[in-house]
């Protein structure tokens, strides 16, 4: 894979883990979104200082923008830990809604006593 291709993956791959449009990026850094899409064409390749800059609006090492293998393992990290929290979300829901249920019926039992 290319260094270009690489960037472009990382950056798309942090940019949407963060909750960041291109444009919202862009404002982050002091740039125009063409210039965030272009990196992610790969049809512009930043300066070193946009390169810090981008980082850290990322909350990353600008060396993970470079990292070969990071955004295939954190890509699927990431939908783990996604999935587990919307899991664990729903079994709170089903859980508090069944203990609500059940304290209601017995609260319904001693009020008839």
């Amino acid at each position: 894979m290319s260094v270009r291709e690489i960037l472009k993956t990382n950056l798309k791959f942090y940019r949407k883990k963060c909750g960041l449009t291109q444009e919202q990026l862009a404002e982050k850094i002091n740039c125009h979104p063409k210039y965030i899409s272009g990196i992610e064409s790969r049809n512009k390749f930043p300066s070193a200082e946009t390169i810090d800059a981008l980082a850290d609006a990322l909350g990353i090492s600008p060396a993970q923008l470079f990292d070969e293998k990071g955004s295939p393992k954190n890509t699927i990290a990431f939908d783990a830990e996604k999935f587990t929290d919307e899991v664990v979300d729903g079994l709170h829901a089903l859980v508090r809604h069944d203990i609500l249920n059940f304290l209601d019926k017995k609260l319904q039992v001693q009020d008839k006593r």
